[in-house]
């Protein structure tokens, strides 16, 4: 049996940030929890977000590594709703305190007004560089107000919570002077450049793997649903289907249809089809088909999770949003409405946004900032960095071998590569809805905060 959480200090309240600190124009609303009655100076605290763009704390929050969590049957389904709180056994509070941060126009977190009373325009902060400055002086801010300075600190952040990361681990320490000691990426979604798919070696190579494990997951695979069977794929993948898919165009028929029929066997999707797409299956047609016989869809955040497929005659696309967007904004915010106000006693009439889609629509993506490069120059300058990766198996949006091989590529130098871990449990990209992988990654977690540099 879990042993219970430690005893610790639950507050919710808004900070103000501001392109500038003397005239804040935005509010952030976040909740901490802080162990009593702990040493500041050896107390690491870290910094939560979520990613979207466009979306709140509340799914690390109130389904990962926050004290309380949704009541799950811990297989990586959805709860029925209305859903149930019950403590976290597998939080982070054990070994650190916790502050999850909402971005602007996310959660309560709102522009203040105007000179005119009216509230001004969040288009600052609907973009790369202005968001990843309201974080960063959010938690300059945090550190002031709350006398923390003197803390070890740390920031984790899910899917496009993983770019911030990278990107923050070295603009907190270049334009802020705040140097971290962890960085943790759950599914991380970095920026990437990757060419045109058609000829593109990189994402259906590290698109294989994921595929191979949940057509396993389903028993339509030739490789068995365990991770020495995926490891086996991973390395097909960085081997002979690379080989495979640059030498279609050379290849004969026979060694064409054997490729194919291999490709085929692994991922779980008919020859002809995937002859059909070049060797190249992605992430929407493999959801698509997989089951298709079946008349079922899968979720693209998480390949074992199925739903009957609302549009079946699209073979090639998806005809709606992934289960996972649509429905768990729905189970996780109910619990947190009541516990906001009855535990927490914060109470506000704006709405709660979990995921504001408009801001996702409209993000400004042209600031070059957090692919690979800006980690592995953290890595390089901050010599008390330690990066931590962490990924499902089933999870075809943010696949874990993308993670790995561009951070493989990229963190070169002999003492950064040291400083450099990775994680891989069963799940998709929330692969914590399982109760057994949340329960692993908790662990990893903690030997990762207290493993001696």
């Amino acid at each position: 049996m879990a042993q219970k959480l430690p005893d610790y200090k639950a507050t919710a309240g808004m900070l103000q940030v501001g392109t500038d600190p003397e005239r804040p124009d935005a509010e952030i609303f976040h909740v901490a929890y802080t162990l009593k009655g702990a040493d500041p100076a050896k107390r690491p605290v870290t910094f939560a977000f979520n990613g979207g763009p466009g979306a709140a704390s509340i799914y690390l929050h109130l389904a990962a590594i926050g004290p309380k969590t949704i009541q799950t049957a811990g297989d990586g389904s959805f709860p029925a709703v209305p859903a149930r709180l019950e403590e976290n056994p597998d939080s982070w509070i054990r070994f650190t305190d916790l502050v999850f941060i909402d971005p602007v126009d996310t959660g309560y977190s709102r522009m203040l007004p105007g000179p005119d009373g009216k509230p001004r325009d969040g288009k600052p902060y609907h973009g790369v560089a202005g968001d990843l400055d309201a974080i960063a002086g959010f938690i300059r801010q945090w550190l002031t107000v709350n006398k923390r300075w003197g803390s070890p600190k740390a920031i984790a952040g899910e899917s496009y919570g993983g770019q911030r990361v990278a990107a923050l681990s070295r603009i907190l320490a270049e334009q802020y002077a705040i140097n971290l000691n962890w960085a943790v990426m759950l599914s991380p979604a970095f920026r990437l450049e990757l060419s045109d798919p058609h000829y593109s070696l990189v994402a259906p190579m590290t698109l294989l793997p994921s595929q191979a494990a949940i057509a396993a997951h389903h028993g339509l695979s030739t490789i068995r649903n365990e991770p020495a069977a995926i490891k086996a794929v991973e390395d097909y993948a960085l081997t002979a289907y690379l080989a495979g898919l640059a030498t279609q165009g050379r290849a004969s028929p026979e060694e064409l249809a054997a490729f194919h029929a291999k490709v085929g066997g692994l991922i779980g999707i008919e020859p002809a089809l995937v002859a059909n797409h070049r060797g190249r299956i992605s992430e929407a047609v493999f959801a698509a088909n997989l089951l298709g016989k079946k008349g079922q869809v899968i979720d693209t955040y998480d390949g074992t999770q199925a739903s009957d497929n609302p549009t079946p005659e699209k073979k090639d696309e998806l005809g709606a949003f992934d289960r996972s967007l649509n429905i768990l904004s729905g189970v996780l915010l109910a619990p947190f409405m009541d516990y906001v106000r009855k535990d927490l006693g914060y109470v506000s009439d704006r709405p709660y946004i979990p995921l504001n889609l408009p801001v996702n629509m409209i993000w400004d993506r042209s600031a070059k900032l957090g692919g690979p490069d800006d980690l592995a120059l953290a890595l390089a300058q901050n010599h008390d960095l330690k990066a931590l990766v962490l990924h499902g198996y089933h999870d075809l949006n943010a696949n874990y071998l993308m993670s790995r091989y561009v951070l493989e590529q990229t963190v070169r130098g002999a003492d950064t590569r040291t400083r450099l871990f990775f994680g891989t449990y069963p799940g998709g990209h929330m692969f914590y809805l399982r109760k057994k992988s949340r329960a692993e990654m908790a662990a990893d977690v903690r030997g990762f905060y207290e493993k001696a540099p």
